[in-house]
């Protein structure tokens, strides 16, 4: 009888064990905070765009080019973060707000509902599938005495994860509570959400879809919108591709780790922290993220991420995934182990283990604390145990963050660099008879020297202009990038320039002379 009740009271205790798992597990997962820090990371990412651009650093592509971040543009957003998917409905609003705003909104906005979206902003740069797989069979720690080296080890690794259906028992016998697959198991991983999947309304493909439809004025593109609003797709939609690039920076999101529970570097980096460690060197034009990183140009946007994600995955921890060989630790939660980093590979001081970036200097990777829980509840200055355990402690966010911050402020200034296409304007005048002048031009996109726009073509732009006589300014229109030609009445050495304000930018040409 007493074996009895010690049995149930186990079962009993391992099933609610196992429910508020799962409970944890399907909390909200963003990468950073999606309330502020997100939004200050695209902030701060166009301020270090704009301070390239004035010093030149575009020059070939933006000649004859500003910036306009005056013109407000409306758009749909939502009224607050929410975490479930039903709690969207009601729940988009109109808004309207500069370029700089909507890439902010953009980079909230990516992050809700959190539910949903929390499983979308993964990408493994290691392992297939890229996407998130933490509903999966766990793989067994091997035996160490089958290996003689740690590359046997991972030549051992013909490892695919499972990618196990919550919706299915094993031995594929239906629940008879369905798990909404499309929100737990969307097989979606980051990169591919950021740039084109059919599903993201938001996604790269459809930003640049909706600017080129904002462009040339065509309200048939995106049903009721108009073309405010389709500028204000376009904007949050390059903010919310900026906040996928902003995840790869952020280690669980690269290391298949979908830290339900508590992921100590995620949960302390917040907006306060990213101004102490920003400062105002992103407004420089220099700035760069650690010289460890490679910059290499002429990435598409995917390549980018991608190799982001890989710089992220190969120097950091999550705290789900430490791992050593020599030691023989593996990742707590059985997940797939890593190459790098690896502890024994660290600079080792008191049980801290560090890791050395030349502009920053040692930055603590993890430590061992005892614990086996991933928030530390017993941390102490104890090491040299017979089974250690080992955690990434929140303390070391502001140095890690150091590093991961800056990258991911300067690759998302780069996105908005692909995405604003070069344009030029031509301008010529014509003497039709006396003071009369007739002036012709022609706003052209080079789409064909814009990689990032070559599969969407050319923008034909329709809407108005302006045209400059010396100091005073007319309207003027435009026809499929083609100027409706203007008559003028103009005296020998006056000066007629002619541009135009829209989609962000101001594209002028040079002054043409009347002769």
């Amino acid at each position: 009888m007493q074996n009895s009740i010690v049995n149930y009271t186990r079962k009993l205790f391992i099933g609610m064990a196992m429910v508020s798992s799962f409970l944890l597990t399907v909390s909200e997962l963003p990468a950073w905070d999606c309330n502020e820090t997100h939004p200050l990371i695209n902030a701060y990412a166009y301020e270090h765009f704009v301070a390239r651009c004035k010093a030149g650093h575009f020059a070939d592509k933006f000649k004859n080019m500003q910036l306009d971040n005056q013109t407000q543009f409306a758009g749909l957003t939502y009224s607050k973060a929410v975490k479930l998917e039903p709690s969207t409905e009601g729940k988009t609003i109109s808004a309207v707000g500069v370029f700089s705003q909507w890439l902010e909104r953009g980079g909230r906005d990516a992050d809700i509902p959190q539910l949903r979206m929390g499983f979308r902003h993964f990408y493994d740069p290691v392992y297939e599938p890229r996407y998130l797989t933490w509903l999966r069979r766990k793989i067994i720690t091997p035996d160490k005495k089958k290996f003689s080296s740690e590359k046997e080890l991972f030549d051992s690794y013909n490892y695919k994860a499972d990618d196990w259906n919550p919706n299915l028992e094993f031995g594929s016998v239906t629940r008879n509570v369905r798990l909404l697959p499309k929100v737990f198991r969307p097989e979606i991983d980051a990169i591919t959400w950021a740039m084109n999947h059919e599903e993201n309304e938001h996604s790269w493909l459809n930003g640049k879809l909706a600017y080129k439809a904002a462009m040339e004025n065509d309200s048939s593109a995106f049903g009721k919108l108009n073309r405010s609003q389709m500028f204000g797709k376009a904007f949050r939609a390059l903010g919310e591709t900026m906040h996928l690039m902003a995840d790869m920076s952020q280690p669980a999101h690269t290391r298949a780790d979908s830290h339900s529970a508590y992921e100590p570097i995620e949960e302390t980096v917040n907006a306060k922290m990213v101004r102490k460690v920003m400062g105002d060197t992103h407004k420089k034009a220099d700035f760069k993220p650690v010289s460890e990183y490679e910059i290499e140009e002429g990435l598409a946007p995917d390549q980018l991420m991608a190799k982001v994600a890989a710089f992220t995955n190969a120097n950091f921890f999550s705290n789900d995934t430490i791992f050593d060989y020599n030691k023989w630790v593996f990742p707590r939660l059985k997940k797939r182990p890593y190459p790098a980093p690896q502890l024994s590979k660290l600079r080792h001081e008191a049980g801290i283990y560090y890791t050395w970036f030349e502009s920053v200097g040692w930055v603590p990777l993890a430590k061992e604390t005892g614990s086996m829980f991933s928030k530390v509840l017993n941390d102490n200055d104890k090491f040299g145990r017979k089974n250690p355990k080992f955690n990434v402690m929140p303390y070391f966010a502001e140095k890690q963050a150091q590093v991961l911050i800056p990258l991911a402020v300067y690759n998302c200034a780069e996105l908005i660099r692909a995405f604003i296409p070069r344009f030029s304007m031509q301008a010529s005048l014509r003497n039709v008879s006396g003071t009369t002048y007739e002036l012709q031009g022609e706003l052209i996109h080079h789409a064909g020297d814009d990689p990032e726009w070559q599969d969407i073509g050319a923008i034909r732009y329709t809407g108005e202009g302006f045209v400059k006589v010396n100091n005073q300014w007319q309207r003027c229109e435009f026809i499929d990038g083609q100027l409706k030609p203007a008559r003028l009445e103009l005296k020998p050495g006056d000066q007629v320039k002619l541009s135009i304000r829209n989609g962000a930018v101001i594209v002028s040409s040079e002054s043409v002379i009347a002769r």
